[in-house]
């Protein structure tokens, strides 16, 4: 039932208590859409099993007439498409103004610098320089010393502190055989919460120890390997990581040549930035490890040309099989949150210098005959077969974020794709199929509801080109070596795609691709944009196809009349769009210069991850350019409005169409936001925007990302902010007179202004895997008051909340009387209101005037499993006030007895009776 909306009209739903066997939902109140309100129902997570009925009633309000009620009953089915859109999940920090991932150590932290170079120390050197007391044994309790301010104690002899000149620093480099121990000594012995390992570039570290010690403190604060000195990238050693599943790590500048792969069922929520790499990506799920099984991985800004190594060899070495099939990168099965930006992907387990055995069925590995920049000296590479591509996604998946990434050449599909995929601003070439958004498996949270049924998550394209096919035959290629983007899943929607000449029209010989020397004829030259046949009548999607806007497929395909223009664009100057033109131009050449599609991959490989994305841009425009495709994107600050995107997922910042079809909000920095009571979710991104509206009873949800409003808040009625993994938001206060939620789930949230609405305010740090979450009441200049009525409540001792910042100015936490602080305990830890290095200064230690104003507040305490001891509830430069009483529970045979001081909150936690009192 669809109902709409005018102007200010009102929908309104209520439910019966006895059809949702439980309290009545919240009504909604919805302005200002078109919308269908079982939609919204949808979105607010009210589900009820198959064949199970329910009522409720919408009173429908047009502008200037009375409202009308209407009760609708519905009763669910189980249905083949019953997933929906993904909100963007997966692992993304802040970026810079450069595009690079800001590091955060965390508060007690240590950079290692390691080297292949003469002189790097072993364990033995260290005890050698230090004295034959020390033990090997006991090196990393030793470097935990000197990386302490004030030092420490080893084997009952004082080590000073020395930041500049400990084992690990750059001056006293380690060897890499020992790094492992050490990173392990200091994380699990010492309690760094953040180790940062150092390669020294123009080193080959293939044969050294690996570390393979991820983690970190929080998804915010993962480990790190990164490269220093001058020279080649480091070159890594092969990195399996198995075994119980341990959450964050970020690569940054290193390189995994030839037969170094890296993945395993032990790592996730690990980022690869300006990496570069010639072996497989490739994380997978382990089953025996609970909720905490599903991989998750973002690559970012990097180089990924190939990959293939001798290790594909059979036969004693004389074969590739034909069916070879590693790929470069490989989420496996159900990922739940991979993200994959500004990358150059070539070719996987395939290259283009291959030579065909009939007797073998394979492919030979013979000598001159491919270019010595492949690494194989002159060796035939693996051909093309069906079953290799670049990225490969395993069949079932959800969160998949693929955006600004050039993919260039494949024996198999450019992609394998499941669904759930949002895909923006991509470039295909060379490969004997694009790719299909396939249906893939829809594996539910709750997974014994509806086993087998569902299609994967909702997929989208926008700007995306795909042009050149791959033509490439061969012992296991199939007979699909031109064939383009295949629609295979329901609902995919498409915005600006553009599938452009299989063959080079400007050169005459261009065609000769087509000609097969394996098979000895003329191959097929498949269709270049087409769904399969469970879209043709009667098939189970013949009602699902998705929106179409901009779609054209032009000059590829059988011969037929070829073309694919259902918005009849112009076509006159179609073959102005060619990738060998804009190399050309990017080149400074004459057109039609390059006529071999590997000179441009040659060029593309040679380039750093960080320049890839502005060349997809360019080639993507270029493209979009001569067929009158390309946005008209706004080119200044605005007022942006979210309005859902009913036929995609209507929930997205990151997708345009969600504000008008034009740039996302944040584009510029004087951009102002209204979200109109909507739930919104944040991601990918980090951005700034002037001012936000909530509007009425709206609701922003950070999942990863960060988003900065450079003014205070606002919203009518209520509205609701929520970070959640690791999402950001940071706001300049909150001044209104709404009452407002604030949930930190992990990530962080900061206020850097006045803050002195109404707000309960909520931090627990549920959905980090470390048990994290940050809440700035004030960072730097800021002021944050805690209202009559309202709550602020602390779950457990992972959250980090209070004070951060620099400039010695005033940070202040203030409470009103007849409002409450609360401190739940979990697993018997407490967290503390203090300041705290966050890590957004780096190293630098908080330089603030920290407050806090009691004002007569209660005080709520929850301490189950607290075992007898004394607890800092509050630390602080200043502490005011008092609390006006305090409650909660405790348990059996305990007292808890809570001291006022000037700079703190203390609790003591004795054998007693069960009473809490104020002392």
């Amino acid at each position: 039932m669809l109902v709409n909306t005018v102007d200010e009209g009102e929908i309104r739903a209520d439910f019966a208590a006895s059809d949702l066997g439980a309290k009545p939902d919240p009504i909604w109140t919805l302005r200002n859409v078109d919308t269908n309100p079982l939609a919204y129902m949808v979105m607010n997570n009210v589900t009820r099993a198959p064949g199970l009925a329910f009522t409720f009633t919408l009173s429908v309000k047009p502008v200037g007439k009375n409202p009308v009620a209407v009760t609708v009953t519905a009763t669910p089915a189980l249905h083949r498409m019953m997933c929906g859109w993904s909100c963007g999940r997966g692992i993304k920090l802040a970026v810079d103004s450069n595009d690079a991932t800001v590091l955060e150590p965390a508060e007690r932290h240590a950079d290692l610098y390691t080297s292949n170079a003469p002189g790097a120390y072993t364990k033995e050197d260290v005890v050698a320089e230090v004295g034959s007391w020390l033990a090997t044994s006991r090196v990393g309790l030793y470097i935990a010393a000197q990386l302490t301010p004030g030092g420490g104690v080893v084997s009952n002899r004082a080590v000073a502190h020395d930041p500049n000149t400990y084992f690990g620093s750059q001056v006293k480099p380690l060897h890499p055989d020992i790094v492992r121990d050490m990173v392990k000594s200091l994380c699990e012995t010492s309690g760094f919460g953040t180790v940062y390992l150092h390669y020294e570039r123009g080193y080959d570290y293939t044969a050294n120890t690996p570390n393979l010690n991820p983690g970190g403190d929080g998804l915010l604060h993962p480990h790190a390997i990164l490269a220093y000195g001058a020279g080649a990238r480091p070159l890594m050693p092969r990195m399996l990581h198995n075994g119980a599943k341990k959450h964050g790590m970020f690569y940054r500048g290193v390189a995994f040549p030839m037969g170094s792969g890296v993945g395993g069922t032990g790592l996730t929520n690990a980022i690869f930035e300006d990496t570069y790499h010639e072996d497989t990506v490739y994380f997978y799920s382990d089953s025996s490890a609970g909720g905490e099984r599903h991989p998750r991985f973002t690559v970012r800004n990097s180089i990924l040309p190939q990959s293939f190594d001798l290790s594909g060899l059979q036969n004693n070495g004389q074969f590739w099989a034909g069916n070879y099939r590693p790929s470069c990168i490989k989420p496996g099965s159900d990922p739940q949150g991979v993200i994959i930006q500004g990358c150059f992907v070539g070719w996987g387990g395939a290259g283009p210098e291959y030579v065909s055995d009939e007797t073998a069925d394979a492919y030979a590995y013979v000598p001159g005959i491919s270019d010595e920049r492949w690494g194989l000296g002159g060796y035939a590479l693996p051909g093309a077969n069906l079953l290799t591509h670049p990225i490969y996604f395993d069949s079932s998946n959800r969160h998949i974020l693929l955006r600004d990434n050039f993919l260039f050449g494949s024996g198999g599909s450019l992609m394998q794709l499941r669904g759930g995929a949002v895909m923006r601003s991509c470039a295909y070439t060379f490969g004997n199929q694009g790719f299909m958004f396939g249906t893939g498996k829809f594996i539910p949270y709750s997974e014994d509801r509806i086993t087998g049924y569902g299609e994967g998550h909702r997929s989208m394209a926008q700007d995306v080109v795909l042009t050149h096919a791959g033509y490439m035959s061969g012992a296991g290629a199939g007979m699909s070596q031109s064939e383009g983007i295949k629609i295979g899943a329901p609902l995919v929607s498409l915005d600006r795609v553009l599938v452009l000449h299989d063959c080079d029209p400007n050169n005459p010989s261009g065609r000769d691709r087509v000609y097969s020397d394996w098979l000895g004829q003329n191959m097929f030259r498949q269709e270049g944009f087409l769904y399969n046949t469970e879209f043709d009548p009667g098939g189970q999607f013949e009602n699902g196809k998705g929106r179409e806007r901009s779609v054209l497929c032009a000059d590829w395909g059988p011969g037929i009349n070829p073309d694919y223009n259902p918005d009849g664009l112009d076509l006159s100057n179609v073959n102005d769009a060619t990738i060998f033109r804009w190399y050309d131009a990017q080149r400074g050449n004459a057109p039609d210069t390059t006529t071999d599609i590997m000179d441009i991959y040659w060029w593309l490989r040679e380039h750093q991850g960080p320049e890839i994305k502005a060349l997809v841009r360019s080639f993507i425009a270029f493209m979009q350019g001569p067929v009158g495709m390309a946005p008209n994107w706004r080119t200044k600050a605005a007022a942006c409005s979210f309005v859902p995107d009913l036929d995609e997922d209507g929930c997205r910042w990151d997708n345009p169409n969600n504000w008008g079809g034009d740039l996302i909000p944040g584009s510029f920095a004087g951009d102002t936001v209204t979200l109109n009571g909507h739930k919104v979710f944040f991601q990918d991104h980090t951005l700034t925007v002037a001012g936000l509206d909530l509007g009425a009873g709206g609701h922003l949800q950070a999942v990863n990302g960060r988003l900065n409003v450079s003014k205070a808040i606002t919203c009518t009625g209520s509205g609701a902010l929520t970070t959640d993994e690791s999402g950001q938001v940071w706001i300049a206060g909150y001044t209104g007179t709404a009452p407002l939620t604030v949930t930190v789930m992990g990530g962080r949230f900061a206020n850097t202004g006045t803050f002195s609405g109404p707000a309960d305010i909520h931090i627990d740090g549920s959905t980090d895997p470390h048990g994290k979450a940050e809440f700035f009441c004030a960072y730097g200049a800021a002021a944050m008051t805690v209202r009559v009525g309202r709550r602020m409540e602390i779950v457990g001792g992972g959250p980090r909340v209070g004070f951060d910042g620099t400039g010695g100015v005033q940070a202040q936490l203030s409470f009103e009387s007849g409002a409450v602080l609360s401190f739940v305990a979990e697993n018997g830890q407490l967290a503390t209101i203090r300041e705290f290095r966050s890590g957004v200064n780096g190293t630098m230690a908080p330089d603030v005037v920290s407050t806090v104003a009691l004002g007569g507040a209660t005080l709520a305490l929850d301490l189950t499993g607290v075992t007898p001891g004394s607890y800092t509830l509050v630390s602080a430069d200043s502490v005011t006030g008092r609390f006006g009483g305090v409650s909660g529970k405790i348990d059996q045979g305990l007292d808890a007895t809570v001291a006022v001081s000037a700079k703190g909150v203390s609790l003591t936690v004795t054998a007693g009776s069960g009473r809490i009192v104020l002392d």
